[in-house]
């Protein structure tokens, strides 16, 4: 059999094909990484658990909805759970 350089074996194939799965599962979990250490404390985004001159939470571009409409849910940017009706001075109105 003749081979050249840029030609891939049968073994070759399924060995790189076998590798795909824990090198997507390496990226995946150093994205979770990255995007875990890109929150801040509460306190430091100045969070409260009430609105703030109309502006709330479930208004905001950065806050990800619990399974509820009154469920707290999470932020983008700051840690832990976060109320609907939580304000902070991040806010950002959704578009």
């Amino acid at each position: 059999m003749n081979h050249d350089d840029n030609t891939t074996s049968r073994a070759g194939m399924i060995q790189k094909l076998a590798m795909a799965p824990i090198a997507l599962g390496a990226f995946a979990a150093l994205r979770a990484e990255a995007e875990a250490d890109a929150t801040m404390d509460p306190k430091t985004a100045a969070y409260q658990t009430t609105p703030k001159s109309g502006a709330q939470c479930s208004t905001c571009s950065l806050y990800i909805p619990g399974k509820s409409m009154s469920a707290n849910g999470t932020c983008k940017l700051v840690k832990g759970a976060i109320s609907p009706k939580g304000w902070c001075k991040f806010y950002a109105k959704k578009a």
